[in-house]
């Protein structure tokens, strides 16, 4: 099953509309609420990550949502929901009002991360999954890039009243992106009945929990640029804290670039194998970045940071669609949604308990992070290693071996 070029088209322009928009806010958000409120720094920060908490077992009802509705329908409503909880920023007199907005932000972001590679696989079914996820992941970072230099530059030259207007483009972002989501045709419709069992077969599928697993320890490594290189640039190392910032928009135009490179020349491994490679790239880069703090010289103090975000890019582009098209692949279409939403809250665990463990390591030595963190992504390459023994070939191989047969028995 495949859509339509219009709708392909409209899929990857609902992609960059909302991706440009949340890319241009969402990393000032924590700044725009301190200076746009009265709350208070540390029970701002206390309100954020209780919604985060709360909104943890929400994930797998949106899953269910998704079996019972289809994932377009679910997808649509996350953008209307989105562009509500942001709406109440504009107006946050109080902490209730506070409450509602990120409880309603941290539902749209939990609804999002459900759906979409369902929604993706449905359109295009279980052949063309990796290339589509790689494609997507592509116009992800381009469109984050190009959001959070939007953002930068609203920041620097209209203050508080750049944030309210990056809020504006934010909400509007979400709503034109779900009209555009909401246009293309073809996937699955609502369905009356979902066949029962769906939780204990999951509860019962030790490859599956595992491969989640795996992923929850692999989705640490997306956390390095963002949460951990700044403090540690700013602490450990003699460069100041804005190669740091440098190093994470660097990072993200590379995802966009190598993306399609990256699949294409790992296109005829199995997608577990290819999920390892990229545990490889991430434990190079935490090498690299782990030898910065032990050089005085600041030229080769900037080629190991910067050297260690090309790997982290690579680990990225080489891990990311691959471990998302087994989620999906690996999942009975009956029960796809629950499935992929328990996959899914891997990033949801990792984002959580990130910001605690890398500020206790960070605060403990230079190295002590470091060490954690290549501790996650090793475990993360030895579960998948197991797993390349559990999983078939028509889940783990990326082209499905009646295509293959078909193709090399076609005549010259």
């Amino acid at each position: 099953m495949t859509t339509a070029p219009a709708g392909r088209n409209r899929l990857f322009v609902a992609v960059l509309v909302d991706t440009v928009g949340a890319g241009a806010f969402f990393p000032l958000t924590f700044l725009y609420l301190s200076e746009t409120t009265d709350v208070p720094l540390a029970r701002l920060g206390l309100v954020i990550t209780a919604a985060s908490l709360v909104g943890l077992p929400v994930t797998p009802l949106i899953g269910q949502l998704v079996d019972r509705f289809g994932a377009q329908r679910v997808l649509v409503a996350q953008t209307v929901v989105a562009a509500a909880g942001f709406s109440f920023y504009f107006h946050v007199t109080g902490l209730g009002v506070l409450v509602c907005g990120v409880a309603l932000v941290t539902l749209s972001d939990r609804m999002y991360w459900a759906t979409w590679p369902v929604f993706v696989g449905e359109q295009v079914g279980e052949e063309g999954l990796d290339r589509w996820y790689s494609t997507v992941n592509m116009v992800k970072s381009a469109s984050l890039a190009a959001g959070g230099a939007l953002g930068a530059a609203a920041l620097a030259t209209g203050g508080t009243d750049g944030l309210r207007v990056m809020l504006a483009l934010n909400i509007a972002s979400s709503l034109v992106a779900g009209a555009l989501f909401l246009s293309v045709r073809g996937g699955r419709t609502a369905r009356t009945a979902v066949p029962r069992g769906g939780w204990p077969a999951l509860l019962r599928d030790g490859r599956y929990l595992q491969l989640a697993f795996a992923n929850t320890l692999l989705t640490f490594g997306w956390l390095i640029p963002s949460l951990v290189l700044p403090l540690y640039v700013a602490r450990y190392t003699v460069l100041p804290v804005w190669v740091a910032a440098s190093a994470l928009t660097v990072k993200m135009v590379l995802a966009a670039v190598l993306q399609s490179l990256v699949t294409a020349r790992l296109g005829v491994l199995r997608r577990t194998t290819t999920a390892i490679v990229g545990a490889g790239f991430f434990l190079v880069a935490i090498v690299l970045l782990a030898c910065a703090s032990a050089v005085t010289g600041t030229a080769v103090a900037v080629a190991l940071v910067f050297g260690g975000v090309v790997f982290l890019a690579l680990g990225e582009t080489a891990a990311g669609p691959a471990a998302s098209s087994l989620s999906v692949a690996a999942a009975p279409p009956a029960w796809r949604g629950r499935y992929v939403a328990v996959f899914q809250m891997s990033w949801s665990i990792s984002n959580i308990s990130g910001p605690a463990i890398a500020g206790a390591l960070l605060a403990t030595s230079a190295l002590a992070v470091w060490e954690v963190f290549a501790a996650f992504t090793g475990g993360a390459a030895i579960v998948l290693f197991l797993l390349r023994r559990r999983f078939p070939a028509e889940i783990d191989e990326k082209t499905p071996p009646r295509e293959k047969t078909a193709r090399h028995s076609a005549p010259a």
